[in-house]
This record gives structure tokens, C-alpha cells and sequence, in this order.
């Protein structure tokens, strides 16, 4: 097990080399415990060849998914005659099936493997994206939104449980973060490309709006299919990018940082488990506090901006610099959150700057300072929303009960896209007042949660602190050096079982090996990220 943020006072020394006394972790080569001076160059390869193709996918997913706030300003809702209740509805009906599929697709990329399941759902939502240039009504909009939600659904979770299969706890938040900055970056040119394509307006006889569809759609299709080539399985799958050597050093260092919970086999206890803690529902309250206003800030900018007091493709241009500076707040925190081992603290700092934020759109009535606003809520929302993820990724084990917990927390999550699609309602313009006071009420709860999560996790590892600690007083010196709870300056390293006395201190002398290692996150040796 791994305990990033443990301090050496609270527990036992033991040499670095000392390799674990029970047969659980040797069933792989588990090297020094102190980190092997290869894992640099092992984590460059890694970076290298996983996370920018999964970035690349993900700008196209976040891209498609809110083009329609783009298109929205260049004719969309004029074109197909539709009022503000039939827009917005189709804002929200996309995570209605987006929602539903989350957790069954992450279940079945465990199955099919993601150079599989990945490019397969990519190019079915390409196609869709390509066919909404072509609707005609608003039932039109509303199916293809329908059908784009349960396509796009797979892609984000899958995304973060692919890298959390990789990366150690603390190592994932920076790669979380690469990947989540994104959707900054689709924000950041979406506006930009938006307008560019829309200069086509009557080429082939088509509307500008159109063709923002039809171009984007395409160029998905395009890379999901390329997706065959470019993505790579898991780790115990041998990916050809790696020396049979350095596959086992990465199941080694996963080993050594998940411990018991390192058991990659599917099972529906796992599952079970991961739907009855109180924390996935903390980390989903949490994730929602984030989601609902994150999510219409993506979908509204353009119209939030226009109201603002700027014409059509100047709303367009300016949605980008919101956008550039939540990029920059999302990779700054995603470096000092892994330095530290730290998550809590960054979600309750950057939603406060975002309640700030909205606290100013909501009390002044000024074109500067409001623009300023939309920037610190888009900036401070951003990094929320990568670190939550990495927060929840790196404190569930084993694999299976972290993939539910993952695709569990998202899919709660983007319950908050239905009622973000709702907030912006063209009657409360131009200051909307209404959907800034929801969505600031909404950072507030995020907040709340997320101080709950630091408070309940930190007490918890305490308790464990003492049952290893009073375990370990009884300990004989032979079996002392096979305690869990012992760590390097670095980080605590663990055997997975104990000694027979350690079992029963823990009170798992009636547990087989294989429910001690299924216990994961829950066994008494673990100790959570705050």
C-alpha cells in the first residue's frame, strides 16, 4: 500500500531493500522499493505514447460536445426556428443517455480493450456530429443530441480509469490534467475555429452553422479511426511499445503503490463495493458542485459574452482567453497537487475563486469587470474539475471498484450537464442573474463536500494510523519488518497479507488471501491522499 502524504514519524523504519515477507506481491518482479533510477526515462516513454493521443481524443469529444453554443451564434436556433426552452432542452437531453452508458462502458473496456472499444465509440459519435449539419427540425437536433450523448459517454471516464492503470497515485494527476486541459483548449480555439468556419456560410448552399458540424464531425471520424493504430492497451497486455522488462517494472511500480489492490480481475463485489462507501457519494456531490457550472460556462460563454455588450464574432474570438488562463491554472495545479500529494485543499482554493467570480457577474453591472468574472470562474473551475478525478483515481483500489467509482462519480457529475442546459434562459438576459446565482450556489456545495472528503479522509487515516501502530507494538522483530504501515522517506511501501499476527490484530484472521487483497482502499494498511 501507499501512503504519499504519511510523515516517517508515524511509523516504523525499515531498509529500502527489504522485500516483503509474504508471497502476495512476488508474484510479479517488485525492484528496490526505493524508486529504480530508470523509472524517469520509463514514465517519459509512457507520457509519450499515452497521453497525447488520449489528449487529442478528448479535444475532439469536449469540441463536439459544445460546438452548439458556437453554432448557436451563427444561426442555429434562427435556422431551425427554435425558442429558448427547445435549445436548451437540447443542451440537456445529451447527458441524459451520456449518463446512462458511463458505467457499462467502462466495464466493457475492461473487456475489449481500449485500441478496441475507444475508436469504435469515436467514430460512431463522428458520424453523428457529422449528420446534425444536416438536420432540419428541432426533433432532428434533439436525436442526434441524444445519440451523441450515449457515443461521447465512454470516452472521458474511460480516459481517466486508461491512465489511472498506468500512473501511480501521485504521479496521475499531472496526466489527468494534460488530458482535461483539453477541454480548456477546446474552449480556447473552439471560438476561434467557430469563426473561421463560419465565413463559409453559402458554400454548397449551406448555412455557416452547418458546416462547424460537418468539418468537426469529419475530422473525428478521421483521427477515431487513426485511434486503431495510436492507442495502447493496458499494462498486462504487453503493448509493443515496451520491453517485456519494462512491462513488468510498470505492473511492479503499480504493485508497489496499490498493494492488495492491485487485482485487475473483474468482480462484481468489486463493483458492489465501490457503490456502497459514503465517499463516492462525497467525491459525486463534490464532482457535481463543479460539473453544473463548469459545464454551462462551455455551453453559454458565447451568449454570456455577447450579452456583455460585444457583437457576434467578437463574443466568438473572446471566448478564447477564458479558455488560455484555465489552461494555465489546470497544469499549474496539476504540478503542485502530484509534488505534494495533495488534492483537497486545490478544489475548495479554485472554487472559491470561481465563486468570486460569479459573485461579481451576479453584483456588477460593468463590461470589463464582468469579463474579468468569466475569466476567474472558467480559470478556477478547470483545475476542480482534473483533480477531483485524480483525487477519487488515486484513493479506490482494486482496478474493477475503481473503474465503477469512476465512471459512477462522472456520470453523477454530468447529471449537472442536464441542469446546467437550463440556467441560461434568453428572458434573463442580458445579465443572467439567475443562472450566475445557481451555478455560484453550486461552487458553494462543491466546496462543503470537498471539506467533508478532507475531514473524513484525514480522520480515517488516522484511525488506521493507530490500529498499525498498536499491531505493530505486539509484532515480534521478524515480523515487524513485513508491517504495512512502515515507510521510506519517499513513501510507505507494504506487504499485501502480514503475519498471522498482524491479521489478527487487524481482525482479517478469518479472510482468505484473496478477500485481503480484494479489500483495497478499505484494508487497514491503506492510507488516503488528502
Amino acid at each position: 500500500m501507499v501512503n504519499p502524504g504519511a510523515s516517517e514519524k508515524n511509523s516504523p523504519s525499515m531498509s529500502a531493500k527489504t522485500e516483503p515477507s509474504t508471497p502476495g506481491v512476488s508474484d510479479v518482479i517488485i525492484a528496490e522499493l526505493e524508486d529504480d533510477p530508470g523509472d524517469e526515462k520509463l514514465l517519459r516513454k509512457l507520457d509519450w505514447h499515452l497521453v497525447p493521443t488520449m489528449t487529442v481524443l478528448y479535444l475532439l469529444s469536449f469540441l463536439d460536445r459544445v460546438n452548439i453554443g458556437q453554432a448557436k451564434l451563427d444561426g442555429l436556433t434562427v435556422s431551425l426556428n427554435l425558442s429558448s426552452t427547445q435549445y436548451n432542452t437540447c443542451l440537456s437531453v445529451f447527458f441524459i443517455t451520456y449518463v446512462i452508458f458511463e458505467i457499462p462502458s467502462n466495464l466493457i473496456l475492461k473487456r475489449l480493450r481500449p485500441s478496441r472499444w475507444i475508436p469504435m465509440i469515436m467514430v460512431s459519435w463522428g458520424i453523428v456530429m457529422t449528420l446534425m449539419g444536416l438536420v432540419q427540425s428541432y426533433t432532428g437536433l434533439l436525436v442526434c443530441r441524444l445519440v451523441l450523448g450515449g457515443a461521447e459517454s465512454g470516452l472521458f471516464p474511460g480516459a481517466s480509469f486508461y491512465l489511472s492503470s498506468w500512473y501511480r497515485r501521485t504521479e496521475l494527476s499531472w496526466r489527468v490534467s494534460i488530458l482535461f486541459s483539453a477541454a480548456a483548449l477546446a474552449g480556447a480555439f473552439g471560438g476561434v475555429l467557430a469563426y473561421g468556419i463560419s465565413r463559409m456560410a453559402g458554400i454548397g448552399g449551406q448555412e455557416g452553422w452547418r458546416w462547424i458540424f460537418y468539418l468537426e464531425g469529419i475530422a473525428t471520424v478521421v483521427v477515431g479511426a487513426l485511434a486503431v493504430f495510436l492507442l495502447n492497451d493496458f499494462p498486462s497486455d504487453r503493448p509493443k511499445f515496451l520491453t517485456e522488462a519494462q512491462c513488468m517494472r510498470v505492473v511492479a511500480r503499480l504493485k508497489i503503490d496499490t498493494g492488495a489492490g492491485s487485482d485487475d480481475h473483474f468482480s462484481w463485489p468489486q463493483v458492489l463495493a465501490a457503490l456502497s462507501t459514503w465517499k463516492i457519494y462525497a467525491w459525486s456531490m463534490c464532482y457535481i458542485g463543479m460539473c453544473v457550472p463548469f459545464y454551462s460556462l462551455s455551453f453559454f460563454s458565447p451568449t454570456i459574452i455577447h450579452n456583455l455588450g460585444f457583437v457576434t464574432y467578437q463574443a466568438q474570438l473572446l471566448t478564447a482567453p477564458p479558455y488560455v488562463f484555465a489552461f494555465f491554472t489546470t497544469m499549474i495545479t496539476a504540478y503542485i497537487s502530484d509534488k505534494y500529494a495533495r488534492r483537497s485543499i486545490f478544489i475548495i482554493f479554485w472554487l472559491s475563486i470561481s465563486i468570486v467570480g460569479y459573485s461579481m457577474l451576479i453584483a456588477v453591472d460593468n463590461l470589463v469587470v464582468n469579463y474579468i468574472a468569466v475569466i476567474l470562474a472558467a480559470g478556477g473551475l478547470s483545475p476542480c474539475i482534473a483533480t477531483c478525478i485524480a483525487f477519487l483515481s488515486g484513493n479506490v483500489s482494486p482496478q474493477v471498484k475503481k473503474a465503477t467509482a469512476l465512471a459512477f462519480m462522472i456520470s453523477v457529475g454530468n447529471i449537472g450537464g442536464v441542469i446546467s442546459g437550463q440556467l441560461y434562459r434568453t428572458q434573463d438576459a442580458p445579465r443572467f442573474i439567475l443562472g450566475h446565482a445557481v451555478n455560484l450556489g453550486f461552487c458553494a456545495f462543491g466546496v462543503i463536500n470537498a471539506v467533508i472528503l478532507l475531514i473524513g479522509l484525514r480522520a480515517e487515516n488516522r484511525r488506521r494510523d493507530r490500529v498499525c501502530a498498536t499491531v505493530a507494538s505486539f509484532a515480534t522483530l521478524a515480523n515487524a519488518a513485513s508491517v504495512l504501515c512502515v515507510t521510506t522517506a519517499a513513501r510507505p511501501i507494504a506487504s499485501d497479507l502480514g503475519s498471522e499476527e498482524e491479521r489478527r490484530g487487524w481482525g482479517y484472521e478469518h479472510l482468505s488471501e484473496k478477500e485481503i487483497r480484494n479489500l483495497g482502499d478499505e484494508h487497514v494498511t491503506w492510507r488516503y491522499i488528502l
